[in-house]
This record gives structure tokens, C-alpha cells and sequence, in this order.
């Protein structure tokens, strides 16, 4: 079954216009229209989501953003969202639990040798 579109006609400011191809082309998107599309796509998302699922945005800069790609392709999470996900649980966790940090602390420091004593 194909999937029927309508068009719509806006006007926006020139300086809007620039933003937008700037976007298209870092994200290589195909056409002006799949990239506005795509961002009526995210703003429905972020206004009308699901009843049991409430959105935050979160805005990293650009080298928090490249460390968190990193850190998904060298196999740390599933995806940005799931990390981003996993970060906040566990800071929420923290701040809900203040002695479980202390726990978290500990067991990321070194493993002492054997025999030696422990910091």
C-alpha cells in the first residue's frame, strides 16, 4: 500500500532556510524536505510521546557528543540513547543512594596485588 503525503506550503525567514541546509548537508540528507520532515518527526516525538514515557532533551557539546559516539562503537552501550539512559539511572541511583556511590568509587579502584594491603 502506498503511502500518501500532502503538501504543505510555509514560509520561513531566509536565515531559518540557511540553518536548515547547513543541517542537510552535515547530516547528508537528500533533499530540503527530508530534512524538515525528519525535524517534524523529532518535534511530534517530542511533544506527543507515548503516555507512559516522558522525553528529556539533552544537549552535550560537540566533544561530550564525540566522546559518547565513541564510546558506542567501541562496544560501551547498545546506542547513544541507551547510554544516555544508563547515565542517568545510575546518577539519579547515586543521589537517591549516596552510600551506593561510595560502593561504585570502590569498586572501580585498582585491584591491589596480592598480598599487599588495600588502599
Amino acid at each position: 500500500m502506498a503511502e500518501t503525503s500532502e503538501r504543505v506550503t510555509v514560509r520561513i525567514p531566509q536565515e531559518l532556510l540557511e540553518k536548515l541546509k547547513s543541517i542537510q548537508e552535515s547530516k547528508g540528507t537528500p533533499t530540503i524536505s527530508d530534512t524538515i520532515r525528519e525535524g517534524l518527526e523529532r518535534y511530534i516525538e517530542m511533544n506527543l510521546p507515548p503516555p507512559n514515557i516522558r522525553k528529556v532533551v539533552v544537549d552535550l557539546s560537540r566533544q561530550d557528543n564525540r566522546q559518547l559516539e565513541e564510546f558506542v562503537r567501541e562496544g560501551g552501550s547498545v546506542s547513544i540513547d541507551d547510554a544516555v539512559r544508563a547515565a542517568v539511572r545510575e546518577y539519579i541511583r547515586t543521589r537517591i543512594d549516596p552510600s551506593s556511590a561510595v560502593r561504585i568509587r570502590r569498586e572501580s579502584d585498582s585491584v591491589p596485588a596480592e598480598g599487599s594491603a588495600p588502599p
